[in-house]
């Protein structure tokens, strides 16, 4: 037995009342539930449509609906830093690697025009927050696309490459800087740190760009 549209709008209300805020996961709880209202429902006709909705929230446990939330969110996440990663290291493969080796030259030989080597990293910290500013920017323009917020596009981590490596690349750097100002070729390790940083900043605004896209085709939100 098929729902009607009003059941179905019921049932969507319902899902949303568990404080499910994301919309793809409204979509997904919804259509599960009424598939398996409709399974029941066709077993037994006898039943009302509330014993049938109790039947089907029955198969997700007493917080079956957070639980999947959490365990979706993990999921994204984990996918989400499992395809940077693999870009990441794309671009240190041949040939991209070639741009991530001539950035790095001109980083160092801009290096000699800073008396102190350690305030030449505190500013390529500053330049890697700010090319950081594209992807958080894209990242808050898109919690909410047509009024609709989306689990695939909060799971996004742009803290790595805006807080993680500057401030880690800069805390390390006042550390040793004595030893950086003596021997001029440490000021190399930390130009990789930095490209690291940077490539991650690139793909993460890749990545969002194409979830973006995926998403607003999926559900004709252009």
């Amino acid at each position: 037995m098929k729902l009607t549209t009003e059941q179905i709008e019921y049932v969507s209300n319902y899902v949303k009342s568990f404080d499910i805020k994301w919309y793809e996961l409204q979509v997904e709880l919804t259509d599960h539930m009424v598939n398996s209202m409709e399974e029941i429902w066709e077993k037994d006709p006898e039943l009302t449509f509330h014993q049938v909705k109790q039947y089907a929230e029955n198969h997700f446990g007493r917080n079956g609906f957070k639980a999947i939330e959490k365990e979706r969110t993990e999921i994204l996440r984990k996918e989400y830093n499992r395809i940077q990663r693999k870009m990441i290291v794309e671009f240190l493969k041949f040939p991209k690697i070639i741009g991530s080796i001539m950035l790095g030259f001109l980083a160092y030989n801009v290096s000699f025009y800073f008396d102190k080597p350690h305030e030449f990293i505190f500013r390529l910290n500053l330049l890697l927050m700010a090319l950081s500013i594209p992807f958080i920017y894209s990242w808050i323009k898109n919690q909410k696309i047509k009024g609709k917020r989306f689990l695939a596009i909060n799971s996004q981590n742009f803290y790595v490459s805006v807080i993680v490596f500057p401030q880690f690349g800069t805390n390390l750097s006042e550390i040793f800087k004595e030893e950086i100002q003596l021997n001029h070729l440490l000021v190399i390790p930390f130009i990789c740190f930095w490209i690291v940083g940077v490539l991650f900043s690139i793909t993460g605004l890749h990545i969002n760009t194409k979830i973006v896209a995926k998403i607003r085709k999926q559900y004709q939100l252009n």
